[in-house]
């Protein structure tokens, strides 16, 4: 009897140290970091769109790109994700930052939580990118994103070549993509939403490897060839992309105007 006990000990530690050398064997691995700036206007759009009823929470500068995420990736794939489920989002964590994120990191889909986007990039893209030491904690996790933010404001960097949100005016991909590739040195990602035949800009995105250098995206998405250009993206090439202007009460405006003409009109 007690041969067999020690032997069930014996097989129950074994166990346990095999479970234990498989989940660091199993350390995610990504070549890339995504660093995903997305358009609130656009991603507005594209949240009422699933259900009129939808709200939008806009950044105070309703026309500044802000932060969707951080994500490692691996070449030609979607991931790894959710590397830790265990290591859950703790806002005490981010104290230090939150009136920060708030303004740059924010959170559109208005009657969801205010920490429901972080909890969600932490979750899946955070625990994944932790194991790099300079993201190991959800504080440096975004501290990093608003660093980089700050470095390579795309608000910034495309108003420097007079491209500006317009609900009036398109822009070329190929400008979109030359007044960011003349300012950082590499290719960006730049992503669209695509509503009536039009292709809205809703992200752009840029890479780092895992020792921080900034690098191209090439292995994230496919080239296309706009005449000689060859440009990351999944925008129409077909024609120009809109950069919409988010104006709340545009639509209200425009009603008002019209009652107010028609009660003229009829005097």
């Amino acid at each position: 009897m007690e041969k067999m006990k020690f032997i069930y000990i014996f097989f129950s530690l074994s166990c346990l140290r095999y479970a234990s050398m498989t989940y660091i064997q199993a350390e995610p691995e990504f070549d890339l970091l995504i660093f995903t700036q997305q358009w609130p206007a656009t991603a507005c759009k594209d949240w009422k769109k699933h259900d009129s009823s939808h709200t939008c929470v806009m950044p105070t500068n309703v026309d500044t790109w802000t932060i969707h995420g951080i994500w490692p990736t691996k070449f030609g794939t979607i991931g790894p994700a959710f590397c830790n489920r265990t290591w859950l989002f703790d806002p005490e964590k981010i104290r230090p930052i939150e009136d920060q994120l708030e303004q740059v990191w924010v959170n559109i889909f208005g009657g969801t939580s205010l920490y429901s986007l972080w909890a969600h990039e932490w979750s899946k893209h955070g625990t994944c990118a932790a194991v790099l030491e300079p993201l190991n904690s959800e504080l440096k996790y975004f501290s990093t994103g608003i660093n980089w933010l700050q470095k390579y404001s795309m608000s910034n960097i495309l108003k420097e070549e007079n491209i500006v949100p317009s609900n009036t005016k398109q822009y070329s991909i190929v400008d979109i993509n030359k007044a960011i590739k003349d300012k950082i040195n590499v290719d960006p990602v730049i992503e669209c939403k695509k509503e009536d035949g039009e292709s809205y800009i809703s992200d752009i995105r840029i890479c780092f490897t895992k020792d921080f250098k900034i690098t191209n995206c090439d292995g994230v998405v496919s080239r296309k060839m706009i005449g000689d250009q060859s440009i990351l993206t999944n925008c129409k090439t077909s024609k120009n992309i809109v950069y919409p202007h988010y104006n709340k009460k545009s639509f209200y405006v425009q009603v008002y105007k019209l009652v107010s003409w028609l009660q003229w009109f009829t005097l």
